[in-house]
C-alpha cells in the first residue's frame, strides 16, 4: 500500500505512522545485513578480530553471537523501538480519537478519506507486528535456544532425547523468524509475487542447509552452501526496492497525468 495515493491533508496526517513503517523496514533490512551478510562475512574471515597471537589467528564463532552482529542487533533493536513511538506518539492518538468521534458525522468523501487511513493505519502495524514477532523468534534463538545447545549439550549428532528436542525447536524457530521478516519486507514493498516466491524460496532453502533440517547436511558437509548462497541476498533485496521505486515512479506519473 502506497502513501502516494493520498492527498497532501492525509499524508500530513500520517506523517509520524509512515516514518514508523520506514523505520520498521529499516530494521528489517538491519537483520538482514546482520543474519545473512555480516555472518558469512566473518566465516570466509572477512570480519575476524584483529589480534594475532602468534600463528594462531582469532576468529568469530559462526553459531555464536559475535560483537559485529551484536553491534547490528542492538542498531535493529534502536530501529524498532524508534518506529513504535512513531506509530503510538501523541499525535498519531489524537488522529485515531478524533477519527472515532467524526466517522459517524462527515459526509461521503471524508468517510472515504478516514477509511483510507484507516486501512493504512493496520497496514503499518500489521507489518510492524509481524516484524516484532520474527525479531522476537531471531533473539529467542540466537541468544537463548543456541548458546544455551554450544555450551550445554553434546554434538548434534550424538544428541538424544530433550536435547535432541530442543534443536529441531530451534531450528523451526529459525524458520519461522526468516519467513516472518521475509512476509513483513514484502508487504511493505509490495513485492511482484514472483519475487515473493523467491525470497520465500532462498529463505527456505538457506535455513534447510543452514540449520541441517534435513539431517544430511553435516553427513556431506552441505553446510558451507547456507553462507554461498547468501552471496544471492543483496542481488535479490536490491532488486525488488528497484522494483518498488519504479512501481512508484508508475503511479506518481499516472495520477499527474490523471490530474
Amino acid at each position: 500500500m502506497l502513501a502516494v495515493n493520498f492527498n497532501d491533508q492525509e499524508k500530513n496526517k500520517l506523517k509520524n505512522i509512515r516514518i514508523g513503517a520506514f523505520l520498521t523496514f529499516s530494521g528489517i533490512i538491519s537483520r538482514f545485513i546482520v543474519g545473512d551478510i555480516i555472518k558469512p562475512l566473518e566465516l570466509y574471515d572477512f570480519i575476524q578480530p584483529g589480534s594475532h597471537s602468534g600463528t594462531h589467528f582469532h576468529h568469530y564463532e559462526f553459531h555464536t553471537p559475535s560483537f559485529p552482529d551484536m553491534c547490528g542487533d542492538v542498531v535493529t533493536i534502536v530501529l524498532f523501538v524508534t518506529a513504535y513511538l512513531f506509530m503510538t506518539s501523541l499525535s498519531m492518538k489524537n488522529i485515531l480519537r478524533g477519527m472515532m468521534y467524526s466517522c459517524s458525522e462527515v459526509n461521503y468523501k471524508s468517510r472515504e478519506s478516514i477509511q483510507r487511513i484507516r486501512d493504512y493505519i493496520l497496514w503499518t502495524r500489521n507489518i510492524f507486528y509481524v516484524a516484532m514477532f520474527g525479531f522476537g523468534l531471531y533473539f529467542f534463538s540466537k541468544y537463548l535456544l543456541t548458546i544455551g545447545l554450544e555450551v550445554f549439550s553434546a554434538e548434534e549428532s550424538e544428541a538424544g532425547g530433550v536435547t535432541f528436542v530442543l534443536i529441531v525447536l530451534n531450528n523451526i524457530v529459525k524458520l519461522a523468524a526468516a519467513l516472518a521478516f521475509v512476509y513483513a519486507y514484502c508487504k511493505y514493498l509490495d513485492v511482484h509475487k514472483h519475487m515473493k516466491a523467491i525470497l520465500y524460496m532462498f529463505f527456505f532453502i538457506r535455513t534447510l542447509f543452514l540449520t541441517n533440517m534435513l539431517g544430511f547436511v553435516h553427513e556431506y558437509d552441505l553446510e558451507m552452501i547456507a553462507p554461498m548462497i547468501d552471496i544471492l541476498l543483496p542481488v535479490i533485496l536490491i532488486y525488488s526496492i528497484v522494483s518498488f521505486f519504479v512501481v512508484r515512479h508508475r503511479i506518481l506519473q499516472h495520477d499527474h497525468v490523471s490530474s
